[in-house]
């Protein structure tokens, strides 16, 4: 007899791959990364299951490389992984990939010989690769032919101190001291109310709903409940939607935890190996969706900030939603979920509405001022983006020492260049949209591609020289700002100037310290910053966003705008807000604010119950892409052939994409409802295991927020 595994390859396959697993890599385990030869290659792989197969059976490939001493996920974990795979109709491996992105990668270790004499324990081919250089990667030693199954002999030598991994250091993100919040005297009635539910709801599952105001003192709830799950000897985990939270965020915990931990995606490799290695010495732990996959051992509490936030649903790979994997997750390992929002999304008010969650509100703010007062500017006649009105407004907030934020979430000096002689705008030639002008970089950017080119001088379509800006985006705002104010400091805030962490951070200090008096940004502006002395708040373009063929486009458009609202007058002096519309008549500019948000999501989910959408009925979308146009429509036309056979489906399309083009590839789609929410997803997961045709690419979206 031999033994013979099961694994799941971190690759969008389906289907069981069984493979023999050699003795000297010592006992096998479930939850273990290895290596496994597939196809050419050697791919990474998770063992999902042992068994044991005699000689007389199919001959088997062997396990080339074990990547772990123990499981990496314990059974609770493994068995939340099995069922999030299941409910995104992703193979268990890709979801595993997606998991384990967190994982040590042995082909980026660098191991260094401790104790010269111990070469005579390793073979003579592997003793000459240590004699010869001071530390080598793992990758190294596997490149060597003559270095068979080396990698778990590396791992054997750690275990017995022979060799170990080389020092590598690892810059701390700091905590800057002024973003600093001082401790309250006392919690409002309404906030006691909401940290007693939370300490009342651990160690069991319980999802709860923090639906308070802006400026309510959420964050205080947060914090207080941690301190308490901290003091009982448990971790919690803080899921933030933007990296750009992170600093203000670990201000407000280093002046109360000692054992802090920080993960996002700007961390460099040698930083996601201490976090990921220390993650038992950590108390509280702040990071964006990924973080979830983190296996803090003593997880007693999550904390899922701005819960609405479109930013915790990841759109590449495996579409999975954190906020949802949270719940499950919490489900597995019997601890309570809080969600907190100003603006909370229509699903979770209907799952709070109808009991599912407990509601805890904070109806008040804690500024001892009422919210910001709302000027609404007609700007169907301007002829610049800034209006006499705001650049006013700007002026007289500066005089008297305060600061001023300023939204547009458009980047960029302009959408697009337009000929006034034909009417012409140059396109991305392998997307349906029109190059973003970046006029200080002089440069054409397609914003779905990345694809660049330089500025033309002439129209390529008549020849004219007669191309000019069209619209506006935030460079071209903030150079209007300097010509109109030249006494005021501003600074810009998007993904163009706010290209590393440290750049981030260091621009929202300086912001605290003063030191700037107005920042102009797009929507990572308004994710739940606090500058108290923000009492000017101005939404230059308010009518971007509402025209999207896209459902959820107004209740996303009311979640920004009020976010923006709510960032003025937060501290001392009373807020005012300057919002700049071409139609001011619009109904949902009368909804933005606080004192609106209950009655606009009670509208929204009355709409929804009408139409039969979200969250009265699940949706899965399915996209179809080829080069081809052709075949990426029949791939899509023939699998909605076979799952309008599904009793209980709707199936929409096969229809062209509302962005037809990206990179040059045709996208169709399907659009599968499932109004009993009984049916999807599961239903269609025989249908995923056939591949599409060649060079058809089909992404699965389970609960699909992006309908582009």
């Amino acid at each position: 007899m031999r033994m013979a595994v099961e694994i799941a390859p971190f690759a969008p396959l389906a289907g069981r791959y069984t493979y023999c697993w050699p003795p000297h890599l010592g006992e096998p385990k479930v939850g273990i990364r290895v290596r496994v030869p597939l196809g050419n290659s050697l791919r990474t792989g998770l063992v999902t299951g042992l068994d044991a197969e005699s000689e007389s059976g199919l001959a088997l490939k062997e396990v080339s490389d074990r990547l772990d001493a123990a499981p990496l996920y314990g059974a609770p974990r493994m068995n939340w992984l099995r069922r999030a795979a299941s409910y995104y109709l992703a193979p268990l491996g890709e979801m595993a990939e997606t998991a384990f992105a967190f994982a040590d990668h042995d082909e980026e270790r660098r191991y260094r010989l401790l104790d010269r004499p111990a070469l005579e324990s390793f073979s003579p081919q592997l003793a000459a690769a240590f004699t010869s250089r001071a530390a080598l990667s793992l990758a190294t030693l596997r490149a060597r032919s003559d270095l068979p199954d080396c990698g778990w002999q590396l791992q054997q030598a750690c275990r017995q101190g022979l060799i170990a991994l080389r020092e590598e250091s690892a810059g701390k993100e700091a905590a800057h001291d002024h973003f600093h919040e001082e401790r309250p005297a006392q919690l409002t009635a309404a906030q006691q109310t909401a940290l007693s539910a939370v300490v009342a709801s651990l160690g069991r599952f319980a999802p709860l709903l923090l639906f308070g105001c802006t400026g309510s003192g959420k964050s205080e709830v947060y914090l207080q409940a941690a301190e308490q799950v901290v003091a009982a000897g448990g971790q919690v985990l803080l899921l933030v939607p933007e990296i750009g939270l992170t600093p203000m965020w670990l201000a407000r915990l280093a002046s109360r935890f000692a054992r802090l931990g920080v993960w996002h995606s700007g961390l460099s490799a040698p930083e996601r190996r201490v976090v990921a290695s220390r993650l038992a010495e950590c108390d509280v732990l702040i990071g964006t969706r990924s973080a979830l996959f983190l296996p803090l051992p003593r997880l007693a509490l999550i904390v899922i900030d701005e819960e609405h936030d479109s930013s915790f649903k990841q759109q590449e790979g495996v579409s999975y939603s954190a906020r949802d994997l949270a719940l499950l997750l919490a489900q597995e390992l019997k601890l309570p979920v809080l969600l907190g929002s100003a603006t909370p999304s229509v699903e979770s008010w209907s799952r709070a509405k109808a009991g599912h969650y407990q509601l805890l509100t904070m109806p008040e703010r804690i500024a001892p001022h009422p919210a910001p007062r709302q000027l609404i500017v007609d700007q169907r006649h301007a002829k610049t983006p800034l209006s006499p009105q705001l650049l006013k407004s700007l002026a007289d907030a500066f005089a008297k020492g305060e600061q001023a934020l300023l939204y547009l979430n458009r980047r960029g000096y302009a959408p697009a260049l337009h000929c006034t002689a034909c009417g012409d705008k140059p396109q991305c030639p392998g997307c349906s949209l029109s190059l973003t002008l970046h006029r200080r970089r002089r440069a054409l950017q397609c914003h779905a591609c990345g694809y660049l080119r330089a500025v033309p001088r002439y129209c390529e379509a008549c020849g004219e020289e007669a191309l000019l800006p069209l619209g506006s985006g935030t460079e071209q705002v903030e150079e209007l700002l300097r010509e109109s104010l030249p006494a005021a400091r501003f600074a810009r805030f998007d993904r163009d100037t706010m290209t590393t962490p440290a750049k981030l951070a260091g621009l929202l200090a300086a912001f605290a310290k003063g030191e700037i008096d107005c920042l102009v940004g797009t929507q990572m502006l308004v994710k739940g910053h606090h500058f108290p002395k923000v009492t000017l708040v101005g939404v230059v373009n308010a009518d971007l966003g509402l025209g999207l063929p896209d459902f959820r486009a107004g209740e996303r458009w009311w979640q920004q705008l009020t976010q923006v609202v709510g960032r003025a007058g937060r501290g001392d002096q009373p807020g005012r807000v300057v919002i700049q519309s071409c139609d001011p008549e619009n109904l949902w500019l009368a909804r933005i604010g606080d004192r609106f948000a209950e009655a606009t999501l009670n509208e929204e989910l009355g709409m929804r119950r009408l139409l039969h959408y979200p969250p009265y009925a699940r949706w899965v979308r399915l996209l179809f892409s080829a080069i081809d146009g052709a075949r990426a429509e029949a791939a899509a036309a023939e699998f909605a052939a076979l799952a309008r056979r599904i009793e209980g489906i709707k199936v929409a399309g096969p229809m062209a994409s509302a962005m037809e083009r990206i990179a040059g590839r045709y996208r169709f789609e399907l659009i599968l409802r499932d109004e009993s929410r009984q049916i999807l997803p599961w239903r269609l997961a025989p249908l995923l295991q056939t591949p599409p045709p060649n060079g058809v690419r089909r992404k699965v979206d389970v609960d699909p927020l992006e309908m582009m």
